[in-house]
């Protein structure tokens, strides 16, 4: 089940899995649970299996009918069995924008490439290792 997770944004779980969206770093990851906490525009949304939060989606909605990905992650027990990929189509189906975008290292790129996602970006490129990624939502 896919709901709001602004409400139970105290249950440890939440950090747990924010901290694997910013590469097992707790600090960055309770940084993150902060701006979930007090910024408005910051949404998450998590999806439950048999009573337990697996995955989150964290994002923002922009006026151009963009929306950025701040976080995304799924318990590593949990993972290869769609949770990610579910989040993303739940979340386009419920908030219909025109494009998803995210920031990501070369693994998360993989995955979002693997999803339709357009992946710009290099790890040649000095001091880069981020990826740029966009997925267009096609007009129907």
């Amino acid at each position: 089940m896919f709901k709001d997770m602004k409400n139970d944004l105290d249950q440890e779980e939440i950090l747990e899995l924010l901290t694997y969206a910013v590469l097992d770093r707790p600090e960055q990851g309770e940084a993150a649970l902060r701006f979930y906490q007090t910024a408005d525009e910051w949404k998450l949304f998590g999806v439950e299996d048999e009573g337990l939060i697996v995955g989150v989606v964290g994002f923002e909605e922009r006026e151009d009918g963009t929306i950025v990905l701040h976080h995304l992650a799924v318990l590593p027990e949990n993972r290869h069995r769609g949770y990610g990929r579910g989040m993303l189509l739940t979340l386009i189906k419920e908030r219909n924008p025109k494009r998803l975008t995210v920031e990501t290292d070369a693994e998360g790129a993989d995955f979002f490439r693997n999803v339709g996602f357009a992946v710009y970006g290099s790890e040649d490129l000095p001091g880069s290792g981020q990826f740029h990624c966009i997925y267009e939502i096609e007009e129907e």
